[in-house]
């Protein structure tokens, strides 16, 4: 009799609505994050990179307090893709 108790399984209880309505409401959430994630990859792909930022240096001092310049390149010198002669 013991046994005939544990292999019945319980009683099925219907889900309530206010249950129904969460889990759609969770579903669709789940959806539109998805949705927006996938939408936001694609539209990055498209823009493309921004140009490199400007590179300037700055002193600061009472006479001139925002004086600013671009830096000067160095010069370029022998790079890795040079072949060296005899």
């Amino acid at each position: 009799m013991l046994a005939v108790t544990f292999a019945t399984p319980a009683r099925a209880e219907a889900l309530e609505p206010v249950m129904i309505v969460t889990l759609i409401s969770l579903g669709v959430g789940v959806v539109i994050i998805i949705g927006y994630l996938i939408i936001a990859n694609v539209y990055a792909d498209k823009m493309g990179r921004p140009e490199s930022p400007v590179r300037v240096a700055c002193t600061g001092s009472p006479a001139a307090p925002r004086a600013c310049w671009p830096p000067i390149e160095a010069a370029a010198g022998p790079s890795l893709e040079t072949v060296q002669g005899p």
